[in-house]
């Protein structure tokens, strides 16, 4: 038992925490639970407003409440400050991170730990080093092995080249710190993945491409 809740309670609610929205499938996918066992989990949850239930795409959706966050104590903020739905851009962007994440978590096995943005943010919270809003221009998450550090960004909408420009260079000055190895984009469009790649290079530094439609083989949410 840990903060009054069972184990697979404890990790259904860990895992959300972590990602801050997903579906019932995807926590399924990430803990390996029955759906069963994770619905009656966030029924449970949903009534002590430690997550929240909204619909989109016929299908239901729960994200991390601030209360939610503080009962597992480790990031200790919600999914987003209002507590509001998210729009269909950041609720899309969110569904194609997680698919990502399992689909990585399932290429490496256990030969992988995975960390999110949520999580590289509490880091740096803990640090005193910056506010929350002042974080910006980090990985949607990493992967780490036991001799590499794997910035991922998924990259679903075409940006200013200056933009791209600028974040690559931080990349770049990351890598050469240590703070990771590779840097790895997904994208859906050729467009976005020629612009990355001409910004990539202007720069110097080398960028790994994933093609997401290929990666998730119709799992994407369009």
């Amino acid at each position: 038992m840990r903060v009054g809740l069972t184990e697979k309670r404890y990790l259904v609610l860990n895992v959300l925490d972590k990602l801050g929205i997903a579906t019932v499938d995807q926590i399924m996918r990430l803990t390996s639970f029955n759906k069963s066992t994770i619905y009656y989990a966030l029924k449970e949850f949903e009534k002590k407003d430690l997550i929240k239930k909204f619909k989109s795409m016929q299908q239901a959706v729960y994200l991390i409440t601030k209360l939610g966050s503080e009962v597992i104590g480790d990031l200790n903020f919600g999914f987003s400050k209002d507590e509001r739905n998210p729009n269909f851009a950041i609720f899309r962007h969110s569904m194609l991170i997680n698919e990502s994440v399992i689909f990585y978590k399932d290429q490496f096995a256990e030969r992988a730990k995975f960390e999110m943005e949520r999580e590289l943010i509490a880091q740096i919270i803990s640090q005193g080093s910056q506010r929350r809003e002042q974080i910006v221009n980090l990985p949607d998450f990493v992967i780490e092995t036991g001799d590499t550090r794997q910035a991922v960004e998924v990259e679903l909408t075409r940006k200013r080249a200056a933009k791209i420009t600028k974040k690559l260079v931080n990349y770049k000055k990351f890598i050469i710190e240590g703070q990771y190895t590779h840097l790895i984009y997904l994208y859906q469009s050729l467009a976005i993945r020629r612009l990355v790649a001409k910004c990539a290079a202007d720069v110097g530094i080398e960028v790994t491409f994933g093609n997401l439609d290929e990666m998730l083989r119709g799992n994407v949410y369009v």
